[in-house]
């Protein structure tokens, strides 16, 4: 073979074995993709929370878009992965749904009431920092001098960005932000507890269950205590709303964010949670018109750090505690 056919026969293979490779790549960057996505979405469903929840109350919101939620993503499930959840585990699965998909979007609701979308976001996104410190305190997480920071960074963050209002508890705003650090020490909780269930089952499959049993637990207080007083009144923007932050929001968002945890590293993943703030923020600048201060992107920016600092790269794929939440949605 003379020498110009030795050199193509050698850039031809080269080639053919970088088609696969670059396959590989694309296929990489799918979970990820949908991980930023499903951040984003669950940004903008927080404005839209907040601009639902002013013409109804937070137990009817919450109770409207998990029912929606529930019903898109439970079909779902077996179509993209095996469903075989023992009774044993089911109870406790559907325990914790309560508490995440039931007390956690009930407290999200209300407090979009009193406060802005974007400080509601910035304290929700210390849910990593949270469930952190919850795990060191029950022995269920490891503990670090760069986590430590981490945690610190973000409670710093959430303070500066809710401190306009101060140690003032006859202002409203201070309902709500009470109701965003219930929901952040819900969704701690949450990802706590719900962590063996994940590395026993997939996490599309531990999702949709407690989804739906905090979505039934929802309509009951919702009968119990609002259907009294009428059916929700919503005009048609209203209900578009409710379909947005349930559909998109609610099934679509958790659906991509369980679909990328079980195919990439949770870590990336993870990191990729400042998205949901941010998003929150410009969103709320835009089409609410809610005031952008500098506290407001101080806060942003320490709760950033900190969430870099607490999740971090270690590139082992471990799951860390807090992936069962998807870190506040």
């Amino acid at each position: 073979m003379s020498r110009v056919g030795e050199v193509l026969y050698r850039r031809g293979g080269e080639e053919m074995r970088a088609i696969p490779e670059q396959r590989q790549a694309g296929i990489t960057r799918l979970p990820v993709l949908a991980s930023a996505l499903a951040s984003i979405i669950t940004g903008t469903a927080l404005v839209a929370t907040r601009f639902v929840v002013s013409g109804s109350d937070g137990l009817t919101i919450a109770t409207l878009r998990y029912v929606v939620a529930a019903s898109c993503l439970l079909p779902l499930v077996p179509v993209f992965t095996r469903v075989s959840v023992s009774f044993r585990d089911l109870v406790p699965i559907a325990g914790l749904g309560l508490l995440y998909f039931c007390l956690f979007p009930w407290c999200i609701s209300a407090a979009m009431k009193f406060t802005t979308a974007s400080g509601g976001a910035i304290v929700l996104a210390c849910t990593p920092a949270a469930t952190l410190l919850l795990g060191k305190l029950t022995g269920r997480e490891d503990w670090s001098l760069r986590k430590g920071f981490g945690v610190i960074f973000a409670i710093l963050g959430a303070a500066v960005a809710i401190g306009h209002i101060g140690f003032d508890f006859h202002a409203t705003a201070w309902r709500g932000d009470m109701a965003m650090i219930a929901a952040t020490l819900l969704g701690a909780v949450y990802a706590i507890f719900s962590k063996p269930y994940l590395k026993k089952y997939s996490p599309l499959v531990v999702t949709a269950t407690a989804m739906a049993a905090g979505a039934l637990g929802l309509l009951v207080f919702w009968i119990a205590i609002d259907l009294p007083r009428g059916l929700p009144h919503l005009d048609a923007a209203g209900w578009l709303t409710i379909a947005y932050i349930g559909i998109a929001g609610g099934a679509l968002s958790f659906f991509l964010y369980a679909w990328s945890l079980g195919q990439t590293a949770p870590t990336t993943t993870m990191i990729l949670l400042p998205l949901n703030p941010v998003t929150a923020v410009i969103a709320g600048g835009l089409f609410l018109h809610e005031p952008l201060s500098v506290e407001l992107f101080l806060g942003l920016i320490l709760v950033v750090i900190g969430i870099f600092l607490v999740v971090g790269f270690n590139g082992t794929g471990k799951k860390p505690v807090y992936a069962a939440t998807g870190a506040g949605r």
